[in-house]
């Protein structure tokens, strides 16, 4: 970006002689989405603990009552992504890790901003039908501005796409034309009146409301308010769009030009943004910030104007370099400045410094990654300082990975509770002498017990290897890529298979030693014959049965079932490599999905998924893999990861591959019954106990019990009989 400087000034410069009258702040509604608590990534294949929420700010709602099977009972399994089933909110340098295609680009964006993706949406299978979602603003107060006075402003990002999209997935016109066309649309509802129509942009070209691609954007709109007008409401809608693009907002103000729009804390400064309209403009030489308190040095400059309406700001910039704030610090910044028609206004804002160091944790260890800003270096002789729930530890490695990053490792001396909750505190040193501290949170993954009863004894697998079942449809499966859909397509729901049924046996399946598989038996995934890895060099074989008769590599489900020996009680890492989806399950062999230990459920490229689970008793456990693939690439390997971070297929050859078998010598054991839980409370019915397992009554609290003869859950406890009765309930 060009800039024209504009003149560096401290508080009370001035360059103007301008009578200024004085005028409170001009911004009567801010909102920048970074206040919201974001949580985990639910089923896009990027990681991340804080990156993601449905929820809206205090006061914002969202309508996605126009998505496609909104309201109907299978919506949750066919929402499409589950993240972008309408308006969302993530961390915009989260999303471009699930699929950049210039979302990296939207560099006005800080922290969290309100996102409608419906290229991601459509990853996933969804109800036919074009994705339609609004985002409402709370009622804003707009009492005492004078008529025509107001804007709105926000940072953008806006790619279009449209009449590429149609059957089956999305409506066509009459003769089956397609006719998507991603269309954006904002409009302002005053009091309560009507609502007007303030933007409208689509994706045609040739349509007069056409906006191209303009993924890191800026927008002003006059809102022409009525006389009198005293609140406002502003919705913003993303409509009429299948597999294209997206449009994104942050900053979202409104008020009387020139405002404060933007403040974006640096480690070692800030800068912030003026916008200007409707004629009135920032005088220059005649701005002013305070920090904390205290004056600070700025430099002003004019951004050349690069959007599309042209939109005039001015960029105020601070820097402290090479000091630099706490991680994670609040701060307060007051902006003065003068206006072109005589108004002397002051600006105030919040904006939170950013942190150097994220964690990222396993059973197994921690992993914190310190990155380093153009504006400091880490004195790599002072080493890096760790505290784990206050206590001192001590790395296992402290590695420069590339010229910006740190590496830090610890392992645990033994796996923490699942989902446990934990701080640690990383301190290291700068080449300016600075110590810089930064306590982050962080939670265990949630990982399941497989319990001792689905055991059979240490010896009790036979005949090595794994049983393999593909089945291939000619079309794609009506649920697309995800697991109820695969799950119907082995059942036979969809008809019958034209896979190659040759070398498998007698009972349909094919014997493999691993599951390490490509569709061309090229390479994809970990274990392949390129890896340089050692004991990874394993090259990727075909998929059993695939091509098929007719020759397709497309539209497949498969499962392997398989008997794993795990030789000690612990903690166990489990990858699966998978293009697209898939589940690993246990229990026994007539319920092979008693416990999901893992999944993905949606299409992807070849990518891992870890998940982790405790083994009470060594023994024999039945396994299951499920694994689909909708189109394009196909491949899956199933494998261990142990603490070490070395990888082993399951029945591979490996140090420490865990052995697999086709068959227990012994009979399948017995799945565990629940644990019983009861209840009671007092309802208008009367008192009233909910219950699982077998409901018993006694007379005294130490019994004896007996069974309550024809009780069900539900059960109202009777108001005649003894003044005192104790109930149980027993499996």
């Amino acid at each position: 970006m060009q800039t024209k400087p504009i003149g560096a000034v401290l508080l009370g410069a001035t360059a103007s002689v301008m009578l200024a009258l004085p005028a409170s702040a001009q911004r009567l509604f801010f909102e920048d989405f970074n206040g919201l608590p974001l949580g985990p990534n639910v089923e896009e294949i990027s990681q991340g603990q804080r990156v993601w929420t449905k929820t809206p700010p205090s006061g914002w709602s969202i309508d996605d009552t126009r998505m496609p099977g909104y309201g109907q009972p299978d919506y949750d399994l066919l929402d499409g992504m589950r993240e972008w089933a309408g308006w969302a909110f993530a961390d915009v340098k989260w999303w471009p890790t699930v699929d950049n295609q210039r979302r990296s680009e939207w560099v006005r964006a800080t922290g969290a901003a309100a996102i409608a993706d419906p290229d991601e949406w459509d990853d996933a299978p969804h109800h036919v039908g074009f994705f339609n979602s609004y985002l409402h603003t709370p009622e804003i107060p707009v009492a005492g501005s004078p008529a025509g006075a107001l804007t709105l402003f926000f940072d953008s990002s806006w790619r279009p796409e449209a009449t590429d999209d149609g059957a089956p997935r999305f409506p066509v016109g009459p003769n089956g034309e397609r006719i998507n066309n991603q269309t954006a649309v904002i409009t302002a509802r005053w009091d309560n009146g009507p609502e007007v129509e303030v933007l409208r942009w689509d994706s045609i070209p040739d349509s007069p409301t056409f906006k191209g691609h303009w993924p890191n954007d800026a927008v002003i709109l006059a809102l022409n308010n009525p006389a009198g007008a005293q609140k406002l409401r502003l919705k913003f809608g993303l409509i009429e769009a299948a597999n294209d693009w997206w449009w994104a907002l942050d900053n979202v103000t409104v008020g009387q030009p020139p405002m404060l729009t933007t403040v974006i804390g640096r480690g070692d400064g800030f800068t912030a943004r003026i916008v200007e309209g409707l004629g009135k403009k920032v005088v220059d030489g005649s701005v002013s910030a305070r920090l904390d308190g205290q004056p600070v040095s700025i430099t002003t400059a004019r951004p050349a104007n690069e959007f599309e309406p042209p939109l005039d700001e001015v960029e105020i910039s601070h820097s402290r370099a090479p000091q630099i704030f706490p991680p994670d610090s609040v701060h307060q910044l007051e902006v003065s400045y003068r206006t072109s028609d005589g108004r002397s206004l002051t600006e105030t804002a919040t904006f939170v410094a950013p942190g150097y160091t994220t964690v990222r944790a396993t059973p197994f260890q921690l992993t914190a990654t310190i990155t380093e800003p153009d504006y400091f270096q880490v004195d790599e002789s002072k080493g890096v300082q760790l505290e784990l729930n206050g206590a001192a530890i001590t790395a296992g490695s402290v590695t420069r990975v590339d010229p910006n990053q740190w590496v830090v490792r610890y392992q645990f001396p033994t796996p923490p509770p699942s989902a446990s909750a934990h701080t640690l505190k990383v301190s290291f040193t700068t080449t300016a002498a600075q110590v810089v501290e930064q306590t982050l949170a962080f939670n265990i993954p949630t990982y399941p017990t497989i319990p001792a009863a689905l055991a059979t004894a240490p010896g009790t697998g036979r005949e090595a290897g794994l049983r393999w079942r593909t089945h291939q449809l000619v079309a794609a499966r009506p649920l697309g890529n995800s697991i109820a859909g695969a799950e119907a397509q082995l059942r036979g729901d969809y008809g019958e298979t034209i896979h190659d049924p040759s070398f498998q046996t007698a009972g349909g399946y094919f014997v493999v030693p691993w599951v390490n598989f490509e569709q061309g038996a090229g390479v994809a995934g970990n274990f392949r014959a390129d890896a340089t890895i050692p004991g990874q060099d394993v090259p990727d074989d075909y998929i059993p049965g695939i091509p098929g008769t007719t020759g397709s590599d497309n539209h497949i489900a498969a499962e392997a079932r398989t008997f794993v020996e795990f030789p000690t009680a612990g903690v166990y890492g489990m990858v699966v490599n998978s293009d697209d989806g898939f589940q690993v399950s246990t229990g026994n062999a007539d319920n092979p999905t008693w416990l999901v230990l893992g999944k993905f459920d949606g299409g992807r490229g070849a990518g891992d998924t870890e998940f982790f689970f405790k083994i009470e008793q060594p023994g024999v456990y039945f396994f299951r893999l499920l694994w689909f693939e909708g189109t394009g690439g196909a491949s899956v390997e199933w494998f261990t990861l142990n603490a070490a971070g070395q990888r082993a297929l399951i029945n591979g050859a490996q140090t420490g591959a865990l052995k697999a078998w086709q068959l227990r010598s012994v009979p399948e054991p017995a799945l565990p019954q629940p644990t019983p839980t009861i209840t009671i409370a007092r309802e208008a019915t009367g008192t009233v106990i909910r219950y699982t397992g077998t409901l018993q009554e006694a007379d005294k609290v130490a019994g004896p019990y007996r069974d309550v003869a024809g009780a069900s859950s539900p059960f109202t406890i009777p108001t005649e009989g003894p003044n005192s009765r104790f109930y149980r309930a027993k499996r």
